[in-house]
């Protein structure tokens, strides 16, 4: 039987501290970004997944609810994510760059209807 794990790495800042030796239920979103692969000698494998925090982080402690942003730069996250669904970033940017006018009035339509 083949055995995964999940490794997520990376730092989000909180607005207030935690207490130590306290559990927190954790929710977040994150980004894979690669997978070993290792035999356990025996027919199965030990897969471990690679993810780090890509956007916010929520802590709950009984009626507590902390909420942390990932401090990752946003130019590293839209190329994380244009990796992560299997796009070269050059030619990815030069498409987006050339549509960057019709973009910025899309969101200007939609901050005017809101």
């Amino acid at each position: 039987m083949n055995d995964h794990y999940l490794a997520i790495t990376g730092k989000a800042s909180i607005a207030q501290p935690l207490e130590e030796d306290t559990e927190y239920s954790f929710t977040g979103i994150i980004t894979t970004y690669g997978t070993d692969k290792r035999s356990n000698q025996e027919g199965s494998f030990s897969f471990s997944h690679k993810a780090r925090f890509s956007d916010e982080v929520i802590l709950i402690r009984g009626n507590d609810v902390i909420k942390g942003k990932d401090r990752q730069k946003r130019s590293q996250k839209l190329r994380q994510a244009i990796f992560a669904i299997g796009h070269d970033y050059e030619p990815f940017m030069d498409f987006i760059m050339s549509k960057l006018d019709d973009l910025a009035t899309e969101f200007e339509d939609k901050l005017n209807r809101e």
